[in-house]
């Protein structure tokens, strides 16, 4: 993706007025292999690296090599070791970037005739000014299980940033991606106190503010930013086809589902990630003003019997809640799949979802010993592995309930009341829109527009 010039510096005064310049993403990256913030020292230099890797270019592979070749092409990869990301100039490799032990990217499929000639697969998404593409030596990586490419929602803010060489790109965790060796320019998504997020493969990442030259000015987009969303929440699924019927209005049908998520499709709307909630809601960043939030309360098996399918074909994002202490010790198969296939999980706590306090249906949580309550979510938020979004038992929240969830580290949490969220409400008491079973199309429409 390129623009088809740079911005304007504004020296990072944020302050000044802004003239619609266009930017390129990356603009040309010719990153050093030697980078000293990278955690392992290279083997070659450019020039001895440039005549290893031409042979490889040059030379058809081996059947076990190309065996290997085929089975990354395409996928998501990762390695035990750091490995270098490469760009093709002037008919040399020339290197790009280290990408760091365990770190994922999603490569492009090419066709058996490019393979049979290289190790070196493309990235996708990755292409730089001038056609240049980003490239992984396949035979230093191995495939990972499949995954729903990442889509970033997030609007373009009106300014780029132009990093420092040895600038450190990291995940929601603090952990490393990548690290650049040159000055280069990135889109901004999100900006925080002490960072910006910039988009690498549909996900974003951050980087330190301090290591930011100076931003640059540029249009912002177009397009208009929501004001509020509306987080849609489902229960439990059947199929009329399989000769079932509906228990209680918190029951879809799956067609009835299939038909809601085309209406979507049809009028333009994304199904927003839990990051990209948050990320609004907490004034990090914009989203479209079509988009949408989908959760699912309980884990029931027929999520994954009739709902995944559903969503999967549409590739919309949702948002599993469970009750993470009624499942198996390990997280069961089904949901290990959904979970690669793009669906989030996320708490519904572990053992609060039972009777024992007086109030409302029940829930634990409001009543709870403190200590047991903190106990009892990070316990629900460890299972699903990196959670941070909780929903309450039966909905019911207390001022007692939102305190355990901030000591807990939890993020957001949702009720059951009904509405949009919009960017100052409280974070602990976020509301939805229930979704109930045989309300008809328009009903449906009419509650997300």
């Amino acid at each position: 993706m390129t623009m088809s010039s740079m911005p304007t510096s504004r020296k990072r005064n944020n302050n000044s007025r802004r003239t619609k310049i266009l930017v390129s993403i990356l603009g040309f990256l010719c990153l050093s292999v030697a980078l000293s913030s990278c955690s392992r020292t290279p083997k070659n230099n450019a020039d001895q690296l440039n005549d290893a890797s031409s042979a490889v270019l040059m030379s058809s592979l081996n059947d076990e090599q190309l065996a290997h070749v085929k089975e990354c092409n395409g996928r998501r990869v990762s390695s035990e070791q750091p490995v270098d990301l490469m760009i093709m100039q002037d008919g040399k490799l020339q290197p790009f970037a280290i990408l760091q032990p365990g770190q994922l990217v999603q490569l492009k499929e090419i066709s058996d005739q490019e393979l049979i000639t290289s190790s070196y697969l493309p990235l996708d998404r990755m292409d730089q000014e001038g056609g240049a593409q980003v490239l992984i030596d396949a035979l230093q990586v191995t495939p990972s299980g499949s995954w729903l490419n990442p889509t970033n929602h997030l609007l373009e803010k009106d300014f780029a940033v132009k990093l420092k060489a040895g600038t450190r790109m990291k995940n929601d965790w603090d952990e490393m991606i990548l690290t650049t060796s040159t000055e280069q320019t990135w889109l901004v998504y999100a900006e925080k106190e002490a960072a910006y997020g910039v988009e690498l493969q549909g996900r974003i990442v951050w980087v330190d503010k301090n290591q930011a030259v100076e931003t640059l000015e540029r249009p912002g987009t177009a397009e208009t930013a929501a004001t509020s969303l509306p987080v849609l929440m489902y229960h439990f699924f059947y199929s009329e086809a399989d000769g079932q019927s509906r228990d209680n209005v918190n029951d879809v049908e799956v067609e009835e589902f299939r038909e809601q998520l085309q209406a979507l499709q049809d009028r333009g709307y994304v199904a927003l990630t839990m990051r990209e909630v948050e990320m609004m809601m907490k004034g990090w960043a914009e989203v479209p003003e079509k988009a949408v939030a989908i959760t699912i309360d309980d884990g029931d098996p027929t999520v994954y019997q009739y709902a995944y399918p559903v969503l999967k074909d549409f590739g919309y994002n949702a948002t599993l809640f469970l009750i993470t202490g009624w499942m198996n010790p390990q997280l069961p198969y089904e949901f290990f799949q959904m979970r690669e296939d793009g669906l989030e999980l996320q708490s519904h706590s572990f053992l609060m979802h039972q009777g024992g306090c007086k109030a409302g249906h029940g829930g634990r949580l409001l009543c709870v010993d403190s200590e047991e309550g903190v106990k009892d979510t990070r316990q629900s938020l460890d299972y699903v592995d990196g959670g941070f979004v909780y929903c309450y038992p039966f909905g019911d929240v207390n001022d007692h309930a939102v305190e355990i969830l901030k000591e807990a580290g939890v993020q957001l949490a949702f009720t059951t009341e009904y509405g949009k969220i919009k960017p100052g409400m409280d974070l602990f008491r976020l509301p939805r829109i229930r979704v109930t079973g045989g309300a008809g199309l328009d009903r449906f429409i009419k509650s997300v527009e």
